[in-house]
């Protein structure tokens, strides 16, 4: 039988009338912060006092941040230890990790301690340097953790906080054995607080078995159906999605795409790179430091396009971004509410558009209903459709423009070459190139008056398909997609997911 779990609220909104030392003060006025968000103002008073705490609260909530402050505030001018942490958070991806550090540097610094990403997808021994020198946080993927504690190189005996932070998102990426074997060999009696969307199920079994006498706090729930969120179905002709995708995205103001598998990522965002959108995909194939560079461009406005797996849809916190276009369907109903929930934020308005092929009409119906949303259902023949008009849509301007991931941008790791490529990403760019060169000496063969023969007509210009851009990227579409790749996209689908993996 679960414990009784103690609820807690207080009524300050001040976060100097929450005994914050005035070092974090200052830091909080820099950021133009004087008041809490809802569930800064209910969990500090507990978190400061070194209660353990229970808190449902979603992404974009200001949960980062409240136990940000309370860490900080209770190490401050404590002495560090080579190799042993006073303060643990654990998150279930890389990316969450590289955001949370991010937020608590500028108050760890302001407090004289020092933070620590521990993350897979970096070199593990420059973090183990790290942690031979002492640092008083670590922010940790479960696996990485493990790893460095196998090797001797971290150790969890001084540890005095912990949090487990999207514990939802733990359970359904198949992390909670790695978390519990963590919090088995954290001293018991030490503060641990925990954050997740749902407190059910195995979440359950890990507040039960670790955490003491909780102070249990909940806030508004992030859905899908707030007042400032409005939802678009547009039923789609399946040979003019990539025009109407086009069309879309064309669009003034931050625009975050959704597609079911990493290679449709790759796929969608070239083809609008081609049409003149700069555009960047994010999934979780690209190696850390690629991703990390172009999240750094994206939410630094350098390019306003991103289009992702449903890696950017939990726990990563993009600002501003005005609409979200679900290219791909969502057949889950917390995966459609996640996704949608980029936009409309902290009272903002924002724009949800799905793409419905004919079979797929069935299940977005039921997805949205279930999501409790009012969707507006509009058939779109083709990109020239007015619905299209009305959501912002425009004409692109059809001339190829440059990769912004091929641009180095600040906050991306020191030592990133964007020289280096491999995979499947570097493939597509080689062919690319490869295209280029090849129409390019059909045109100058065309020019010069001559009969090529490979490529031309007898008149001297590109046959259809072979020296046109659109015929070059006709043919990259075709084993890119379609029936070819129904296996690599079902194995990709199950890797951008990311279940039963954890990073390493």
């Amino acid at each position: 039988m679960p414990k009784a779990r103690r609820r807690s609220a207080h009524a300050s909104e001040r976060f100097e009338d929450m005994a914050l030392p005035d070092e974090l003060l200052r830091v909080l006025a820099d950021q133009g912060l004087e008041r809490a968000f809802e569930i800064q103002s209910a969990i500090l008073p507990d978190a400061l006092g070194g209660r353990d705490v229970l808190a449902r609260a979603e992404t974009g909530s200001g949960k980062t941040l409240a136990f940000t402050l309370a860490m900080c505030a209770r190490f401050r001018g404590r002495g560090v230890h080579r190799r042993r942490p006073l303060g643990v958070v654990l998150v279930p991806t890389r990316e969450l990790a590289v955001q949370v550090v991010d937020t608590i540097h500028p108050f760890a610094r302001a407090a004289g301690i020092r933070a620590q990403l521990v993350s897979g997808g970096m070199n593990i021994d420059k973090q183990a340097d790290a942690l031979k020198k002492g640092v008083e946080i670590i922010v940790a993927t479960p696996g990485r953790l493990i790893d460095l504690a196998q090797r001797e190189e971290l150790f969890l005996d001084n540890v005095e906080t912990t949090v487990i932070d999207e514990a939802d998102h733990m359970a359904d990426l198949g992390f909670l054995p790695d978390v519990e074997q963590i919090l088995s060999h954290v001293p018991m009696g030490t503060q641990k607080m925990l954050f997740s969307a749902t407190l059910d199920g195995q979440v359950d079994g890990i507040i039960d078995r670790f955490l003491v006498d909780p102070v249990t706090h909940e806030t508004t729930p992030v859905t899908a159906a707030v007042k400032t969120m409005r939802h678009h179905v547009l039923t789609i002709n399946p040979q003019r999605k990539r025009q109407i995708t086009a069309r879309l995205a064309a669009r003034k103001g931050r625009t975050l795409l959704f597609t079911r598998t990493q290679l449709g990522a790759e796929r969608v965002a070239q083809e609008l790179i081609e049409v003149g959108i700069p555009a960047a995909a994010l999934h979780g194939n690209k190696q850390q430091g690629l991703r990390t560079n172009v999240l750094a461009g994206y939410r630094q406005g350098a390019f306003d396009t991103l289009v992702a797996t449903d890696v950017a849809a939990r726990g990563l916190h993009i600002d501003d971004v005005s609409m979200v276009i679900h290219v791909d369907p969502s057949d889950d109903v917390k995966e459609y509410v996640h996704r949608s929930g980029r936009t409309a934020r902290a009272g903002a308005e924002g724009t949800v558009v799905t793409f419905a092929l004919p079979h797929q009409k069935t299940l977005t119906r039921n997805v949205t209903r279930d999501a409790d949303v009012e969707a507006e259902w509009t058939d779109v023949p083709d990109e020239n459709a007015d619905v299209l008009r009305a959501l912002g849509g425009r004409r692109p301007s059809g001339e190829p423009v440059d990769d912004p991931a091929h641009t180095k941008y600040k906050g991306a790791p020191r030592k990133l070459d964007l020289s280096r490529k491999g995979g499947a990403s570097a493939r597509k760019a080689e062919e690319r190139r490869a295209n280029e060169e090849r129409r390019a000496s059909w045109d100058e063969d065309a020019t010069d008056g001559g009969r090529s023969g490979r490529g031309t007509s007898r008149g001297g210009r590109p046959r259809s398909g072979a020296g046109s851009a659109g015929g070059a990227a006709s043919a990259r579409r075709g084993q890119s997609s379609g029936r070819g790749t129904g296996r690599s996209a079902g194995a990709d689908r199950q890797d951008s997911r990311g279940r039963g993996r954890r990073p390493r």
